[in-house]
Formats: C-alpha cells, structure tokens, sequence
C-alpha cells in the first residue's frame, strides 16, 4: 500500500537527535548494540555478544559510537567503488560511491549531480545574490554512501535516523543511498529525490557561504529554513521536479503558523516545514535582495534571523506568523 505524501516526507525530513530515535519500535531502554540485516533491517541487541556473529563486524554500541563525522575522503566504502571529478560552474566535485549504488537510479550519479550544480548556478545567478556568492568558486567534494556502510563510521543520528543527507561545512557533501531510493530502483522518481537532497545540502553550502562562518542563536532553524527554501528555489531549473512540488510538500508539513517564529527547532517534519515557510514569506515580501541584506545584519551583529527582522524590517513573531498565515494562504489558492 503506497504511502502517503506527509508520511512519505515525514521519513525523508526527519532527523534522529535522541538516542531512543534510532533504536526500532520493540527496542527498550538498555539495548546497547544496533546492526544491520542483510536486508537492511535495524536491529537492536542488548549486548554485543547478542548480536549474530555475521553482523557483529558491523554493529554499532553505545560506548562504540563513532562522536565524530570522517572526512569524505576518509569515508569507506565496502564494495567495488567509483569516482569522478569534474568542472562545473560552482567549482570543481569530486564524487565516490559504490558501483552496486548505480542500479538505484536511471542516471549515472556524478551526471546528477553535473544537473544539481547547473541548477544551483542558475538559481544564484538568476537572483539578487550578493555579488560574492554569485563568483565564488571552491572545490566540492562528495560521497554517496549505503547505510551498512555509515553504520559504523557515522554517528547513529546521522546513518540510523533515516536523514538522505548532510553537510559538513564549508563543502562537504554526503548522500546515503538507502534513504534517498530505499526501493532502489533505476526510476525517474529516484532520480528526482536525488536531486532535491542534492539541492538541499547545496542550499546549506550557500547558507554556510552567506553567513561567512559566523554562528547566531537559533542556527540549526535557519540554515534548514534556508536549505529547504532554496531545495524549491533552485528546483525550477529541472525538469525532473514538477514546478511548486517542493513548497507544496512542506506546506504539508505546517499544521499551525501559531508555531512560526522563534520556536525551538527540534528536528521533526512539522519543524521543516515551518522553517521552509518563514523564508518563503520573507522572500515573498522582500524579495531576495531583502533576505541578502537580512544575511548581512547577522553577519555584522552575529545576531539571529528574529533580530535581523524585527531591526532591519520591524517584523517582530506576531508579524511573521501573520505573513506566514498569509504566504501560505495564498499558495493554497493558488
């Protein structure tokens, strides 16, 4: 039986931040070890011993949990692996993944990502971008991992909690496989859901590049707010992704505007869709230019995006949940 859009979102948007998170439903509170079948299931043991010997190379516990991210270039992979590097207008990608990854879409992965840079140049070309982001080029680097893979040289968050992707700044960039196509099959629609996580970890390299490696209150919110803006932004320039498709699927996800504003961000799809929302309406109502100059009051004051628009714009909470009521709408009229 298909899944519904919300819940099919839902998988795909949330991100595991508590530890009860990662462990299957049946799982209690002193399962130690997690592994994974040879069908992909996750499992859950109490101890490593319980764990299958044919899986225990590969179970991930928690006094073994890998604390940090390796570097891509660090990343195993366990199989028969490819790469590619290439030029784009963005910079230079070099690129991994596994060969056996290539049967789960109907393209070539480094071609993906060839159209995903192409869209993001165009997107900030074709916008009131500030000037810097337009011409700065840098060296990207890529690796589309499967989750027996990210298991055990990942934090249980990041390879068990089901999130298609992530970025490590400046341009680190990382896919796991099983997440974006869990069917794995060679589709358009495989393809389409690459290109939008693709999108997605780029807008946060465009965030990350605005706000120049300065850090603000409330971060995690508005980087994803931004990243999930500019996944629909910069979608309009491939023909794989219906034109809106995005912003309506995140519309999806708010179920009250009461909720827009400075709210605790804490990962779930309701989360992200509210997130999306607030940039939509302030792109909405002031145009990309006005977002760029909202980037440069948080760069200069290293305050938030809520202070950055009460003082550049006089827009405190209630002024954007009534803009965002408003944005959202009008998008469901149209």
């Amino acid at each position: 039986m298909p899944q519904s859009k919300e819940n099919f979102l839902a998988r795909r948007l949330s991100v595991a931040l508590a530890l009860w998170f990662l462990f299957p439903c049946g799982a209690v509170a002193h399962d130690a070890c997690v592994y994974l079948t040879d069908q992909g299931e996750i499992r859950s043991a109490k101890t490593l011993k319980e764990v299958p010997l044919s899986f225990r190379s590969k179970a991930v516990c928690k006094d073994s949990e890998p604390q940090e991210i390796p570097q891509t270039e660090e990343v195993k992979l366990a199989g028969n692996q490819r790469g590619s590097s290439f030029g784009t207008d963005l910079g230079r990608m070099d690129v991994r993944w596994l060969r056996e990854s290539e049967r789960c879409f109907s393209s070539n992965p480094a071609r993906v990502i060839a159209r995903a840079a192409s869209a993001v140049n165009r997107a900030i070309k074709g916008g009131r971008f500030s000037p810097e982001i337009k011409t700065e080029h840098r060296d990207w680097s890529l690796i589309l991992i499967d989750r027996a893979s990210a298991v055990s040289q990942f934090p249980m968050a990041l390879s068990l909690g089901g999130h298609p992707g992530f970025m490590v700044p400046p341009n680190q960039i990382y896919i796991v496989v099983d997440a974006v196509a869990p069917d794995c099959r060679p589709t358009p629609e495989n393809d389409a859901a690459l290109l939008r996580v693709l999108l997605h970890e780029m807008g946060h390299v465009v965030d990350f590049a605005l706000m120049d490696g300065v850090s603000t209150l409330g971060e995690r919110k508005r980087t994803e707010g931004f990243a999930s803006w500019f996944e629909g932004y910069a979608s309009k320039n491939v023909s794989e992704i219906p034109q809106g498709s995005i912003a309506r699927d995140y519309h999806l996800l708010v179920r009250d505007t009461d909720l827009v504003g400075e709210v605790e961000f804490s990962g779930g799809a309701r989360d992200y869709g509210i997130a999306e929302l607030e940039f939509e309406t302030i792109v909405s109502r002031k145009g990309i230019s006005g977002l760029m100059s909202l980037y440069q009051l948080m760069r200069e004051k290293q305050c938030s995006l809520y202070t950055a628009l009460k003082d550049k714009f006089g827009w405190d909470s209630k002024v954007l949940q009534r803009e965002a009521k408003a944005e959202l709408s009008g998008a469901s009229a149209r």
